[in-house]
């Protein structure tokens, strides 16, 4: 029995009132919608940034605002040179983005503690996921600790890219297509056979013009220090983690020295690698340096595909071209670096739940396909790679699919984008001396490696300190 019935309030009473509460009232307004959601999605800080990106991704945020009242996207483009601190700047603001991406490994450990941990939804929605149709490999790309800060979308393995025209030219036989056929010895003889001069002379032959190069045999297409050294296969990415946590930086283990040495000689002593000033010429005014005629081979990801694509789509690059495995390294091992994109939530952002709903469709597979297509990525769920296949084969029917996929069995890890404490102050570091490798041809690498690494090591050890 209810307490207005044990202080005797009569039931004819109770009702008139309940009868009067139920009736509308003159001046009572009609309840609001609730507002959607509005899931900003930030690009720029991977691929996906371009123009010609930009038209597929707003298709299908205008795919989903069609199908959907409650929750609504929309994309926000900006570019890769200043989207890193344009992102920073939003998120110190408070105008924190509900997801970022397509993002790679490094922004992913660049700004590790921005990224929500999406474990619990992952756990909750794995049958809808459906997480065995995942490549294995790609979930571990996106783990910081206990913590899974994203769904794989697709990852870019890397081979070697060779203009089979320029081998034509210069009557030299093509790299094998088998992995482990050849070497980085192989490819510096290979590299220096085909270098031309802007007088037609061959490297080699006598009155080669080192100065005056118009064709280099290799270069590594838009790269870094940890990229570019990576394939030398050292025994970790320069970053050991001990078992109580500690981190020793080993960038002057002899895997770097070697790959450091042969760039800096093949770029001033074998004369077959471009210098940094001879790289942003060769990237004048083409879609990327492939595409210029002036590079013989060149180690790259799958990302590069589109701009080949663009470029024969115009008529401006009409080489034959393949691509070939990448060369075992001195100590025999294989390492073909890879590139990986997703989209992550941020953590600073209140409606997780509604950014969760989003990303599980964004990594669905026929949105995964449909992107991957724009940013060139393999995807990492396996029922649609055979869609990829397709497209890619139609755009390039002569594309040797064996050796893209054979590179996924050498893939770097720990990956060269990955953990580094301190990661931006390292990554200059890193890349400072990177500068002076390809510019400075009086450089004493092996000294300079060792100054790096102490360097590194004090970046490290003040980031501990901090903790």
């Amino acid at each position: 029995m209810s307490k207005f019935l044990k202080r005797g309030l009569p039931v004819l009473v109770i009702v008139a009132l309940l009868v009067v509460a139920l009736l509308p009232s003159n001046n009572a307004k009609p309840a609001k919608a609730q507002d959607p959601v509005t899931i900003r999605i930030f690009v720029g800080v991977g691929t996906g940034y371009l123009p010609e990106q930009q038209a597929a991704q707003v298709a299908l945020a205008d795919e989903w605002n069609a199908a959907h009242e409650d929750i609504k996207i929309e994309f926000e483009f900006h570019d890769n040179e200043t989207a890193r601190d344009e992102l920073l700047t939003q998120v110190s603001g408070g105008d924190v983005p509900a997801i970022v991406g397509p993002a790679g490994v490094r922004t992913v450990f660049e700004v590790s503690d921005l990224w929500a941990d999406i474990t619990s939804y992952i756990e909750r929605d794995g049958d809808q996921l459906n997480l065995d149709d995942f490549d294995a490999t790609s979930f571990g790309l996106y783990q910081l600790g206990d913590r899974q800060i994203a769904i794989p979308l697709g990852v870019y393995p890397s081979f070697i890219y060779v203009n089979e025209t320029l081998f034509a030219d210069a009557e030299v036989e093509l790299p094998p297509t088998e992995y482990g056929a050849w070497t980085y010895e192989d490819l510096r003889a290979t590299a220096m056979a085909v270098t031309q001069d802007a007088n037609g002379v061959y490297n080699g032959e006598e009155g080669f013009d080192p100065a005056a190069i118009e064709v280099y045999g290799y270069y590594p297409f838009w790269t870094n220090f940890r990229a570019s050294t990576i394939g030398f296969s050292p025994d970790d990415a320069g970053v050991l983690i001990g078992e109580d946590g500690t981190v020793t930086a080993t960038f002057n283990q002899d895997a770097f020295r070697q790959a450091v040495k042969f760039f800096h000689d093949g770029i001033f002593v074998d004369h077959f690698i471009p210098n940094a000033d001879a790289e942003g010429a060769i990237g004048e005014g083409v879609t990327n340096p492939f595409t210029s005629n002036r590079i013989a081979m060149g180690r790259s990801h799958t990302w590069l595909f589109g701009g080949i694509k663009s470029a024969m789509d115009d008529g401006n690059f009409t080489a034959d071209w393949n691509v070939y495995p990448v060369p075992a390294a001195p100590n025999g091992k294989i390492t073909a670096a890879v590139h990986a994109d997703t989209f992550a939530i941020m953590d600073g952002f209140e409606n997780k739940d509604a950014a969760w709903e989003v990303l599980k469709w964004l990594t669905a597979p026929e949105q995964a396909l449909a992107l991957c297509q724009v940013y060139g990525c393999m995807p990492a769920r396996l029922s649609v790679r055979s869609e990829w296949e397709s497209y890619w084969l139609e755009a390039f029917p002569f594309l040797n699919l064996d050796v893209v996929y054979g590179a996924l069995e050498y893939l770097d890890a720990p990956n060269h984008e990955g953990f580094m404490p301190n990661y931006a102050r390292a990554w200059d570091a890193l890349e400072a001396f990177w500068q002076v490798v390809r510019s400075d041809p009086a450089v004493d690498t092996d000294a300079g490696l060792d100054a790096l690494n102490a360097e590194v090591q004090g970046i490290f050890d003040e980031a501990a300190a901090a903790e």
